[in-house]
Parts: structure tokens; sequence; C-alpha cells
């Protein structure tokens, strides 16, 4: 495993020569009250920005950026406040997504609710997409919406808006419900029954580094997942390593698809000890799969749930199985 923690901090640097090290940040409530020269992976339920940062990648329930961003800014959140100027560029996911602070380069946000106030500039283009989308800023390119509601009172180099018609709705909703989708969630849940059955120790190995924080497992699963489609790709480049791509995409799609079980598991248990009740893995397992399996199906938010879910899931089973490997 030690390959992809090193494609992926190199990936990391190349994109930020400046760097001279990383700042790893996780708790409960991670506030940045001093300047950091350099780049940070922040993640909590609350995380806090209060002073000047090279760049950011965030993962938070509630994310408040109120001091400049030098750079470029990643952030996946449930609220994200973005208050402050970005140097660079943009990438945002979440819930509700206020941006109230300038912009250098590019915009790229999708949200439930996503509003631009008019104290912002986008020095380039803005592609937003949210069930409700509000611009009142200043947008030197073209900014590219794709909403259900779309209100513009700001101004922009060219718009293009696509609404979200409540046929187009209906239809969506259909195919959540398709008969395919349930086929493949019971699919899925007959998988995890059988990897609870036949391999309960390791299971029990991923919910304990799931559970323990969270937030870090997220966001290196995000990096790692970044990294390992860039080793695929460099793999498939050429012949002699084009067997090694595809052993690896295989891998890596397995991975990916076994993610939520994990999760699922986690879930389960912590529901029932939140309950105060007592259920063995699978009954606990089948009531996180059912539960997670719901929240994928809300609009919007529904595909951010389940990435942070599958990143989660990813960074728990890299962490679990590095942990194997150390004891042997």
């Amino acid at each position: 495993m030690r390959w992809l923690y090193v494609l992926f901090l190199i990936s990391i640097l190349a994109s930020a020569p400046h760097a001279v090290a990383l700042e790893f940040l996780s708790d409960d409530v991670v506030s940045i009250n001093s300047p950091v020269e350099d780049d940070i992976f922040a993640g909590g339920n609350i995380v806090n920005v209060n002073a000047p940062v090279d760049s950011a990648i965030i993962a938070g329930g509630n994310v408040n950026i109120d001091a400049p961003i030098k750079d470029d800014l990643i952030v996946l959140g449930g609220e994200v406040d973005l208050n402050s100027d970005v140097g660079g560029k943009i990438v945002a996911a979440g819930g509700t997504i206020n941006l109230r602070g300038d912009v250098a380069r590019n915009v790229v946000m999708t949200g439930g609710q996503v509003r631009i106030f008019s104290s912002s500039e986008i020095g380039r283009d803005a592609a937003i997409s949210g069930g409700d989308v509000y611009n009142a800023g200043n947008i030197t390119g073209t900014l590219w919406v794709n909403a259900g509601n779309f209100v513009n009172t700001g101004t922009a180099g060219d718009v293009k808006f696509q609404q979200w018609q409540e046929d187009e709705a209906d239809e969506k909703a259909e195919a959540f419900i398709s008969t395919f989708s349930i086929l493949m969630i019971l699919g899925f849940l007959i998988v995890g029954l059988i990897i609870l059955r036949l391999f309960p120790r390791s299971a029990s190995a991923v919910d304990r580094e799931i559970r323990e924080s969270p937030p870090v497992k997220a966001l290196l699963g995000l990096g790692l997942i970044v990294a390992s489609i860039i080793l695929i790709v460099i793999s498939m480049l050429t012949i002699v390593g084009l067997p090694l791509g595809f052993l690896l995409l295989m891998l890596f799609v397995v991975a990916l698809m076994l993610a939520n079980l994990f999760v699922s598991l986690s879930l389960g248990r912590w529901i029932v000890s939140a309950l105060n009740q007592t259920l063995g893995d699978i009954p606990a397992f089948v009531l996180g799969y059912v539960v997670l399996s719901i929240l994928f199906l809300i609009p919007y938010v529904g595909s951010i749930i389940e990435l942070i879910s599958i990143c989660l899931g990813f960074g728990a089973m890299v962490y679990a199985l590095n942990e194997s490997r150390g004891r042997v």
C-alpha cells in the first residue's frame, strides 16, 4: 500500500510546487487560527479557517472559510460558507453553499442550494448545479447553471442556463425506483451478507477504522481514489503496463463497490448503539444498508452522501489492510 501513499503525496506536491510539507488536521471541531504556509487537509464536524493558508482540502458538517486561501480550495460539507478570497479555483459540494469572497480562477459547485453573493467576483468561469441557484456576483467568463430554480441579478460574460423540468424530475424519480435499481440494491445486500459470513474479522477491522476519525479516512479515501485513477491511466499508456493496468482497474472497481457495504455495517452498529439496543452484525448491517440506500435516493444530496460513503469506506479499507500487513 505504500506506493499508493507515495503516489498520492507526489500528485499533491506536484500541484503545489511551493509547498514543503502537508498539514493533516482532524477533530470534532477544527479551527485554524494562525497562518499556515502550506497545504492543509482538514476534516471534522465543524471546520473553521480563520487564518490564511496556501491551499486546502476540507470535509466537514459545517465549513467556514473566513481567511484567504492562496491557491486552490476543495471542500465537501453540509453547510459551506466561503467568506474570503481564493487565489486559485474552487471545487465545492454541499447541502448549502454560500460564496461571498473573490475567486481568481474557475468555480465548480454543486449542492441543494448554491448562492453567489454580490461581494464575490470570479476571474474566469463558473459551473453551478443545484436545486436552487442564486447569483448576484460578477463572473468574468461564462456562467453555466443546471438547476431547478435560478435567479440571476449579477453579471457574467455569458450565461448558459438549463432548467430541470418537472417531468424530468419525475423521470429521475422513476429511474431511482426502477426494477434494475431494486435488483442492484438486493444484489449488493447479498454480497454484504456473504462477506460478513465468510470474513467477519476483516469486516470488523474495516468497521474499526471507519469509526476512528472518519473525516480523516474520507479525505484519505478521496486522495487514494484520485491517485489510483492516475496510476491506472499511466499503466495503460504502454503495452507492457496494459495487463497491470487492467488488473489494477479490476481491483479498484471491486474496492469501490465494496466500500459502501462496510460503511453500512458501521452505520448499522452506530444506530443500534444510539438506540441502546443489542443486535448481531447481520441485522445491524441490514439496518445500516437500508438506511444508507434510502439516503442515496435523496435528490441532489444523495449523490454527495454516496461520494462521502465511498471515500470513507475506501480509505478505511486501505487503513485496515495496512494495519494487517504491519502485524504479519
